[in-house]
């Protein structure tokens, strides 16, 4: 069997499909419509049982929420949401491999609105180790997988797969390396990805700062590429534990600094009246650490006892 021709054919499908999606007058249920053909060209056994496949919002530690999201590829087996109904979730960022944003007709504006929800997403990454243990009381720690965000497009819009890559590099210029997509499929032209000197970079930890994207016209074969790049990326992860004490009191991001649970927030009495919460600013902040930076250390007992008196 030809794998190739295969998908050739399940890639004309979907551009069937798709077509019949674009009739529908409302701008939402088209919109639904088109993630779902993408959905169930995933679902149908393309993906193992342990990767769901969802819609909505994920959420991150530090009290942030990305944009709404058209896939979230999530972990089916060991992974939660928090919120579920037929069409919109809410995961935490910890159950989350990557999200998929689903474009009609990817133009300029349209990349630049898929990669602008991308970083917003990656932002929320954490970037703690995962502690695994070895048995006979011996563990190992480590790094936790960053997760992907990807692009994909059922046609161009009066645009071409090299303008993209140019509105990819000006968007990329301007950006961190850890921000960037990790894959840009448009189907039936081709694909974008990234490449350090003659090594293919589509996993996040792989695509840095040195990498540069690259745009390649695959054809009727761009949806086989895409795929093989999904499973990919997916298998190289490997998600750890759910920690939703994480999620009952988050950190707040303050500037640069990460306050864990409530202790940016205070209560301050003006005049004699009520006292009234308030947040720490950032400069206060950076004022505090710089004086513990060089102040003597002090037990945490010792701060138990200072705070009962």
């Amino acid at each position: 069997m030809d794998a190739k021709q295969l998908f050739r054919a399940v890639s004309d499908k979907m551009r069937a499909d798709f077509q019949i999606t674009a009739q529908h007058g409302h701008m939402g249920t088209r919109g639904t419509a088109r993630e779902d053909v993408l959905r169930e060209f995933l679902s149908q056994g393309r993906l193992p049982p342990k990767y769901g496949l969802g819609a909505g919002e994920v959420v991150g530690r530090v009290r942030d929420v990305s944009r709404q999201c058209d896939v979230i590829v999530y972990d089916k087996i060991d992974g939660l949401s928090l919120i579920y109904s037929e069409h919109n979730q809410i995961f935490p960022i910890d159950s989350v491999y990557g999200i998929i944003e689903v474009k009609s007709r990817l133009s300029k504006s349209e990349l630049i609105d898929s990669l602008e929800k991308i970083k917003s997403f990656k932002k929320m990454a954490p970037s703690d180790g995962i502690a695994e243990s070895l048995g006979s009381g011996f563990s190992i720690v480590r790094a936790r997988p960053k997760p992907f965000g990807i692009v994909f497009a059922y046609s161009l819009d009066n645009n071409s797969l090299d303008s993209l890559y140019q509105n990819l590099k000006e968007w990329e210029l301007e950006n961190a390396a850890n921000l960037w997509p990790n894959y840009i499929c448009v189907l039936g032209e081709g694909c974008v990805h990234h490449q350090l000197a003659f090594e293919t970079c589509i996993d996040s930890e792989r695509i840095t700062s040195e990498a540069i994207p690259v745009s390649l016209r695959y054809g009727n074969d761009s949806l086989f590429k895409f795929y093989c790049a999904l499973h990919d990326m997916c298998a190289h992860m490997r998600l750890g534990p759910i920690e939703l004490s994480n999620y009952f009191e988050p950190g707040i991001q303050i500037g640069r600094f990460v306050l864990s649970g409530r202790t940016a927030e205070v209560e301050l009495t003006v005049d004699g009246k009520p006292p009234v919460p308030a947040r720490l600013k950032e400069s206060t902040i950076e004022r505090i650490v710089n004086w513990c930076a060089q102040t003597q250390k002090i037990r945490y007992w010792d701060i138990l006892k200072k705070k009962s008196n």
